[in-house]
């Protein structure tokens, strides 16, 4: 079915936040999957950095690629759920922020190899800069909300400042020395949205369409982290060593990433994305979910490599860490998820986080990369099992109750 002609110039109205049926626009999609390029850069890199053991640095850069990437996303997804006119100068300066994505994954590489921060600061600021703009185009076009517009639109233009010094001011720090300066940007950068939804009126947030877009992107990121696994499997199954081993890897890496889906898309819960705390702590919360989740790829990635090989580059009890920190991770940033949602529980979540980070350490340590993803895999599967039995008998237990009543 033909859609009707874009716009020339719309008013940029805000959107109601209890607009029914809204769902992400196919611009929104887009630029998701243009953007998980970046996502596929740090995997990949993340790859290199494990198989050639370069931990400390690779965690470093990896730590920062993902804030930059994720903030990067949420700025965008952010605006357009507050404000979306999806006419031609909202789609151009949209372009603008998708061909800067893409600048941002070609400059990956050169901070996890050579430390050079200014092709991936360059396109990041860029980025922000089109973000500014459109919050205050937003701001003239809305009398009553022009000072929370103007609060995103000049707390954004003063971290840029920040961002410009650090990425070509200190090029002559090593990456430990990088952190400090690094972490202060971030914190401002996190500041600033909480100071824009501080003022009197503040727009509340579209819950559903907030949900739906950070659903879309975790389901994108979950395929490339199977994506950069399965190159990996392929590359090592064409050397034809260790078949046997490596198949036993590959369906357990394919294993955990399902176990990681249902574990986010059926336990998470609901949410009232309109309360602002609820709306801060997910929003937040995802950076761990997607950092977690981007880090996993690159550990299949290499961990299949080692299995293929039979070289344990690292050591086993490194190897195994590179694993189950990250998945271990992701459990403990579901809890505090659930800590806002009407499930609110998340004990059961820390326990099996611990478990897995245990387990999968000591036996990765005593066996290899292959007893790595394995016992990760079978402890992670052991956890959903748990949760789906645990989750049944609560809807029995439910439906039996509302027969009695």
């Amino acid at each position: 079915m033909p859609s009707s002609p874009v716009a020339l110039i719309r008013p940029v109205l805000l959107r109601d936040p209890t607009e029914e049926g809204r769902t992400s626009t196919t611009l929104e999609l887009f630029f998701d999957l243009v953007f998980v390029v970046t996502i596929s850069a740090i995997a990949q890199q993340w790859h290199h950095a494990v198989t050639g053991g370069h931990l400390t640095h690779g965690v470093i850069s990896l730590f920062e690629m993902v804030f930059g990437v994720w903030w990067a996303w949420m700025g965008f997804t952010w605006y357009a759920n507050f404000f979306d006119p999806d006419d031609v100068p909202y789609r151009l300066m949209v372009l603008v922020q998708l061909l800067a994505s893409l600048g941002l994954a070609s400059g990956i590489p050169y901070i996890f190899q050579h430390d050079d921060f200014r092709i991936v600061v360059g396109c990041y600021v860029v980025i922000r800069l089109v973000m500014a703009a459109q919050w205050f185009r937003a701001g003239r076009a809305n009398p009553d909300l022009r000072p929370f517009c103007n609060r995103w639109a000049y707390g954004i233009l003063m971290v840029q400042i920040g961002w410009i010094l650090f990425g070509f001011g200190l090029r002559h720090l090593t990456p430990l020395e990088t952190i400090p300066y690094f972490l202060l940007g971030v914190t401002v950068e996190l500041l600033v949205p909480a100071w824009a939804q501080a003022l009197d009126g503040a727009p509340q947030a579209h819950s559903e369409h907030v949900e739906e877009r950070y659903g879309l992107f975790t389901i994108i990121i979950l395929g490339e982290m199977v994506l950069v696994a399965s190159d990996a499997f392929n590359t090592a199954l064409s050397d034809h060593k260790h078949l046997a081993t490596l198949m036993i890897g590959a369906i357990s890496a394919g294993v955990l990433a399902f176990c990681l889906w249902w574990l986010y898309f059926g336990f998470l819960g609901e949410y009232d994305l309109s309360r602002t705390r609820t709306a801060f702590i997910w929003g937040y919360g995802h950076y761990f979910v997607y950092g977690t989740l981007t880090t996993i790829g690159g550990t299949l990635a290499a961990l299949l490599e080692q299995v293929a090989s039979g070289d344990e580059q690292l050591g086993r009890t490194a190897t195994a860490l590179t694993l189950t920190i990250p998945v271990a991770g992701f459990l403990a940033a579901i809890a505090l998820l659930r800590k806002v949602s009407e499930w609110a529980t998340c004990s059961r979540w820390l326990q099996a986080a611990a478990a897995v980070l245990v387990i999968g350490t000591a036996a990765g340590a005593a066996w290899g990369a292959m007893w790595t993803l394995l016992s990760v895999c079978l402890a992670t599967a052991a956890f959903l099992t748990s949760e789906i039995v645990t989750k049944g008998k609560a809807a029995a237990n439910r439906r039996q109750n509302q027969g009695a009543a």
